[in-house]
C-alpha cells in the first residue's frame, strides 16, 4: 500500500543575508512558489507531475545503508583540524558509504566567535539547536554517526578517536529506508525546486522526519591549527550552511509505518545570490537529505545530491 504525502516549504532569503536562511513559512498543501520559476508554471509540469508523483520516479534499487557523519567543529578550535582529517578519510573510503557534514556549533558557542580576522560566521540556527536538544554535547570536536547513541555516556556524541570503529559497526546495520532526490535549479531567480521520494523498507514505529541540509562543499577561511598557528587559506569542507525545511524538517510518518510505504515531498527555496557570496555558486552546493526518528534522533538513511 502506498501513502502519498505532500509538503511544500517556502523559504525566502533576506537580500543582504547570505549565510543564513530565514525561518520557513509553514507548510502549504498543493502548490509551490512559482515566482522562483522563470516562465509559465505549466511548463514545469514537463519536469515534474505533482498530480501523480509516483510516475516521476524509477524503482529505487539501492541496497546500501549510508552513514551520516556530522563533525561538530569550530574555526577557533585547535583540535578540530585533526578530527577533520579523520572525517575526510572516512568519507573518501567508498566502501563505507559515509556522507560527511561539518557543523559549526559547540556547547555555549565555543570556538565559533567572529572578529576582524575570523570574519566568516559559519554557525546555523539548526546547529545551535542540535547541540542543545541532543543531550551530552560538551566540547569540540565531537561527532555524531547516524546519531547512534553509543557515544560518551550513552549519548549520540562520539569523540573523533572512536569514529572509525563506530562507522565500521554502523556499516552492518539493516537498510530500513531509501531516499531519492530530484533538484531543478533556475539561475535567473536563484530558485531551487526539490522533490523527494522516501520509501520504507521495514515495518517501523515512531515519528519520522525528513531533513534537508544545504551544503557548501568548500569555503576558504581562517582556521586555528593544532600548533596554535592560523591557516588563513584553510579549506572548510562540506559545510552545513542551512536547513532547507527547518531544524527538524518535515514530519512524514507518525505512529507506525508499513514496509513499502512511499512518501512524496516537494520544496522550493531561493538560494543566496552567488554575486554577493561566491561560495554559493551552484557547483559548490549540494543537498544532504536524511530520515530520522525524532524522539531518539537516530538516522536510518541519508543521501547526498550535488547541484552542479
Amino acid at each position: 500500500m502506498k501513502n502519498y504525502f505532500y509538503i511544500l516549504i517556502f523559504i525566502i532569503f533576506g537580500l543582504f543575508s547570505c549565510d543564513k536562511i530565514e525561518n520557513p513559512i509553514p507548510p502549504v498543501f498543493g502548490d509551490v512558489d512559482w515566482s522562483l520559476y522563470p516562465g509559465d508554471s505549466n511548463d514545469y509540469l514537463s519536469l515534474y507531475n505533482f498530480d501523480n508523483p509516483e510516475t516521476n520516479w524509477s524503482t529505487n534499487n539501492n541496497t546500501k545503508k549510508h552513514i551520516l557523519l556530522e563533525d561538530y567543529t569550530g574555526h577557533k578550535c585547535t583540535n578540530c583540524p585533526a578530527a577533520a582529517v579523520i572525517a575526510k578519510q572516512l568519507e573518501d573510503d567508498t566502501s563505507l558509504n559515509v556522507i560527511l557534514v561539518s557543523v559549526h556549533a559547540g556547547a555555549g558557542g565555543a570556538f565559533q566567535e567572529t572578529d576582524s580576522e575570523f570574519i566568516t560566521d559559519f554557525t546555523t540556527e539548526a546547529g545551535d539547536v542540535y547541540v542543545v536538544d541532543m543531550p551530552g554535547m560538551f566540547a569540540n570536536p565531537l561527532g555524531t554517526i547516524n546519531r547512534n547513541p553509543t557515544g560518551a555516556n550513552n549519548t549520540v556524541w562520539h569523540a573523533s578517536s572512536s569514529w572509525v570503529n563506530t562507522v565500521n559497526t554502523e556499516t552492518s546495520a539493516s537498510l530500513l529506508a531509501n531516499i531519492q532526490v530530484q533538484a531543478n535549479h533556475f539561475p535567473s531567480t536563484n530558485g531551487l525546486f526539490i522533490h523527494t521520494e522516501t520509501e520504507f523498507k521495514d515495518n517501523l514505529s515512531g515519528d519520522y522526519h525528513l531533513i534537508l541540509y544545504l551544503i557548501r562543499e568548500s569555503v576558504i577561511a581562517p582556521q586555528k591549527m593544532g600548533d596554535g598557528s592560523i591557516d588563513h587559506h584553510y579549506h572548510h569542507h562540506s559545510v552545513l550552511s542551512d536547513n532547507i525545511n527547518g531544524t527538524w524538517g518535515s514530519l512524514i510518518s507518525s505512529g507506525s509505518v508499513n514496509s513499502g510505504s512511499k512518501y512524496y515531498n516537494d520544496f522550493s527555496v531561493e538560494l543566496p545570490s552567488p554575486n554577493i557570496d561566491s561560495t554559493y555558486e551552484i557547483n559548490n552546493l549540494s543537498l544532504v537529505t536524511y530520515l530520522c526518528e525524532r524522539n531518539t534522533f537516530k538516522i536510518i538513511q541519508v543521501t547526498k545530491t550535488e547541484l552542479d
